[in-house]
C-alpha cells in the first residue's frame, strides 16, 4: 500500500517538473512506520506563527482544545505578518457608520472580484468578506486597538483599519493564547508531514533548536541545523507558514521576472521550504503563477522600510508624476498590480529613474507624525519648502509638471462639489479627509520614490471553505488544514490592499474552529 503511494507521489512530482524546472528535494512521503519513536503528543499543531497561526491557535482554544502547540521555525514569532502595516479590510465596520461611510458585503466583494480578475474562488471570496465584520469584533475583543479608518488601493470607499503595525495584531493573540494555556516554541521547523495507510495526518517530523541561516544566497533545503523529532497529534495539523517571496529561487520557477534582483518586502523565513515539500507530498497547488509586487514601497530602501507609509497616503491625497515627462501615468488609487506595472515600466523607460509621488503639508498631515518622521530619517521622504527646490531636487520637467499640478488641483476642487466625480484623464475618483479635499497647493512639499517590490503570493495550497486540504485527486487529505499566504484562491490575479490581513485572520479562524469540532465530535463517539 505504502510502495503504491510513493509511485503515486513520484509521478504526481513528475507532472510538476513542468511547473517547477528544478524540483527540490523528491523524497517520498513518510509514513507511520518509518516514525522509531514518538516523542511529544499533541491535540493539534499550528505551524507559523504570523496572522493566521495565531489566529487558528487562539481558535482552538476557544473550541476548548488544551493540549495544543504553535511551533515557529525563526528565532522570533510573527514572520512576515509583524513587518506588515497591519491594515484590516472590514465592510460595514462601526468605523464606517461613525464616519458616515456607507459601504455593503456586495460593494466589498466586487471590489475583490474585480482587482483578482473574477479568477477568485467566488465561495472562499464570500465567506471572507461576510466574516469580516465579526472578525474585528474578536480581534477586539483579544486585545487588539484600531484607528484611522483609510482608503486603500482598489477600494470603492474607506474600509481598512489600522492597529499601526502588524506586531500590534499578533502579539495581543499570541499573549492570549498563553494565558489560555497554549504551548508556542521557536526555532522548530517541519520537515514532513506523518500519514497512515489511509493516508490521513497522524503526526509531523520536527527539527528543534533549528538555526535559520541568514545569509540571503543560502539554499534554506541545505541546512542540516537542529535535533530530529516525531510528535503524534490527534486531532489535526494546521498549516500557516505563508508564502514564499524571499526565495528567489523558487518564486522565479513560477515568475521569471522575479529574479534574485528583485527586492521583496518579505523577512528571510519567507521561503518555499514547506511549499516543496506539500509539493512532494501531492498536496494540490493553485494560482502559483501570481505574485504580487508592493507599488507603496520605497526605491531608496530595503524591504518593507519606512516610506510606505507616506506613499500609501501620498497615492490618495496626492499626486504621481513621471519626472521626464512631468505627467502623471496612472490613477494613483488603482490596485497593486495596476500601480507596480505602471511605477515599473516608468523606471525601466527612465533608464531606472522612478517616479516621484508628491503631497503638500496638508496631504502630510494624514500621515502620523511618527511615520512621517521615520520615513524622513531614512531618507526615503524628502521636505522641500518650496516646489521650485523639488522640482530641482528630482530634475522634474517643469512647465508641463506645473500645469499637470494645476489640473489636478481642479479635478480635486471639483470632487469637492461632486462625490460622483472622476478625474478625465485617469478615471479617478477622490477622497476626503475628516471632511477636507487635499490639494497640492500648501507648502512645505512632501516628496518619495516609489519602487515595487515582490510583496504577496496569491496562489498557494487548494482548500475548501473549512480550510481542509485537497490532494491533486481533488480528495480531501483527513485532518490536515492550511490557512493564510501559504493557501491559494481568495484573491486570484491579484490582491487587493489590507485583504491578506482579513484573509488570514478568517482563515486562520475557520482552521482552528473546524479543527477542533472535528476532532471534540469523534472523541464524543468514542
Amino acid at each position: 500500500m505504502q510502495k503504491e503511494e510513493r509511485r503515486k507521489t513520484l509521478k504526481l512530482l513528475l507532472g510538476c517538473v513542468g511547473v517547477l524546472s528544478v524540483p527540490y528535494n523528491l523524497v517520498a512521503k513518510i509514513y507511520q512506520n518509518e516514525v522509531p519513536k514518538w516523542d511529544e503528543e499533541f491535540d493539534a499543531v499550528v505551524v507559523g506563527s504570523g496572522f493566521a497561526g495565531s489566529a487558528a491557535m487562539l481558535s482552538l482554544l476557544d473550541y476548548k482544545l488544551s493540549n495544543v502547540l504553535m511551533i515557529e521555525k525563526m528565532p522570533f514569532l510573527g514572520g512576515n505578518s509583524v513587518y506588515s502595516g497591519g491594515k484590516i479590510a472590514v465592510a460595514n465596520s462601526s468605523f464606517q457608520r461613525d464616519e458616515g461611510v456607507e459601504d455593503s458585503i456586495e460593494k466589498f466583494t466586487q471590489d475583490i472580484l474585480k482587482s483578482g480578475h473574477h479568477l477568485n474562488d467566488r465561495e472562499l471570496v464570500d465567506i471572507m468578506v461576510r466574516q469580516s465584520a465579526t472578525t474585528l469584533e474578536w480581534l477586539i475583543n483579544n486585545g487588539v486597538k484600531f484607528s484611522a479608518l483609510t482608503r486603500s488601493g482598489g477600494h470603492s470607499v474607506p474600509r481598512s483599519l489600522s492597529p499601526g503595525v502588524g506586531a500590534y495584531i499578533t502579539r495581543p493573540l499570541q499573549e492570549k493564547i498563553l494565558q489560555e494555556g497554549g504551548k508556542i516554541r521557536t526555532r522548530v521547523i517541519l520537515d514532513g508531514i506523518i500519514y497512515n495507510d489511509s493516508n490521513e495526518v497522524i503526526g509531523i517530523k520536527v527539527r528543534e533548536k533549528y538555526q535559520f541561516n541568514f545569509d540571503k544566497d543560502f539554499d534554506e533545503k541545505d541546512n542540516k541545523s537542529g535535533q530530529v523529532k516525531f510528535y503524534r497529534i490527534y486531532g489535526g495539523l494546521i498549516l500557516a507558514t505563508g508564502g514564499w517571496g524571499a526565495d528567489y529561487r523558487f518564486r522565479a520557477q513560477f515568475d521569471p521576472s522575479l529574479t534574485k534582483d528583485f527586492k521583496t518586502t518579505n523577512q528571510q523565513g519567507a521561503t518555499g521550504y514547506t511549499a516543496n515539500m506539500l509539493l512532494k507530498d501531492g498536496i494540490k497547488f493553485v494560482d502559483m503563477q501570481y505574485i504580487q509586487s508592493m507599488h507603496v514601497t520605497s526605491f531608496d530602501e530595503g524591504g518593507f522600510g519606512f516610506g510606505y507609509r507616506f506613499i500609501t497616503q501620498a497615492y490618495v491625497y496626492g499626486i504621481a508624476v513621471n519626472p521626464v515627462t512631468g505627467l502623471r501615468f496612472f490613477n494613483e488609487i488603482a490596485d497593486r498590480k495596476v500601480g507596480s506595472d505602471a511605477i515599473l515600466k516608468v523606471t525601466a523607460q527612465n533608464n531606472e529613474t522612478p517616479p516621484v509621488v508628491i503631497m503638500d503639508i496638508d496631504g502630510a498631515k494624514t500621515v502620523k507624525f511618527a511615520d512621517l518622521q521615520r520615513g524622513i530619517l531614512a531618507g526615503a521622504v524628502k521636505q522641500f519648502e518650496t516646489l521650485d527646490e523639488l522640482i530641482a531636487y528630482y530634475k522634474i520637467n517643469k512647465e508641463p509638471f506645473l500645469e499637470q499640478l494645476k489640473r489636478y488641483n481642479e479635478y480635486v476642487e471639483e470632487a469637492s462639489k461632486n462625490e460622483n466625480y472622476v478625474d478625465p484623464e485617469f478615471g479617478r475618483n477622490f477622497s476626503d479627509f475628516k471632511g477636507q479635499f487635499i490639494k497640492v497647493l500648501k507648502p512645505p512639499f512632501f516628496a518619495a520614490r516609489p519602487g515595487p517590490k515582490v510583496h504577496h503570493c496569491m496562489g498557494g495550497v487548494k482548500t475548501n471553505t473549512k480550510c481542509e486540504v485537497y490532494d491533486n485527486d481533488l480528495k480531501i487529505v483527513k485532518k490536515l488544514y492550511a490557512c493564510g499566504e501559504l493557501t491559494g484562491g481568495r484573491h486570484g490575479y491579484n490582491r487587493l490592499g489590507s485583504c491578506a490581513v482579513l484573509d488570514c485572520l478568517v482563515y486562520g479562524k475557520i482552521a482552528g474552529e473546524k479543527l477542533a469540532k472535528n476532532y471534540n465530535k469523534a472523541r464524543s463517539v468514542l
